[in-house]
């Protein structure tokens, strides 16, 4: 007898895990719903704000070419005052530099790199081999520019110094 209350009690536990078990399945998956539809308004909302950016952009381009194309090709009077205002206002200060640029100078001008320095005044010259000839009587004397420099006495001074005497 006691073997079957052991089975009875043992069934009872069973179904009892067995309903905590659907009920934990199911709040799992209605957590899960609930992230899906987070995650799909989420990116819902970041192809609106993309698009929207998308518009500005392209918007602020058209606004951007067309202050350009005005600096570069219109005739300007004290009328158009506010519009040449609202040009210089809509571009950057390197657009703007541009757009003048090609005012002055034409449409051939590609870029201000022509007029840009290549070398700094700092940089060391380059090492020129010369070769000295004389025509007279004592010829002229060059040091190989493979000799050091220093004195014989420097250069010994030098030897020493490096060697700690």
């Amino acid at each position: 007898m006691s073997m079957e209350w052991l089975w009875l009690f043992l069934a009872v536990v069973g179904l009892g895990l067995l309903w905590l078990l659907i009920i934990g399945m199911e709040k799992l998956t209605e957590r899960l719903k609930a992230n899906d539809e987070a995650r799909r308004m989420a990116n819902k909302e970041i192809a609106e704000r993309t698009a929207e950016a998308e518009a500005n952009f392209w918007q602020e381009k058209v606004a951007k070419d067309s202050a350009q194309d005005y600096i570069e090709h219109a005739e300007f009077n004290s009328q158009d005052d506010a519009t040449l205002r609202e040009a210089i206002d809509t571009l950057s200060s390197q657009e703007l530099v541009q757009s003048v640029a090609k005012r002055m100078f034409g449409a051939n001008n590609k870029s201000i790199s022509e007029i840009e320095a290549t070398r700094s005044v700092f940089d060391p010259n380059p090492v020129r081999k010369v070769i000295a000839k004389g025509e007279g009587i004592t010829p002229v004397k060059v040091k190989s520019s493979s000799k050091s420099q220093l004195s014989k006495s420097e250069q010994k001074m030098l030897k020493k110094i490096k060697q700690g005497d």
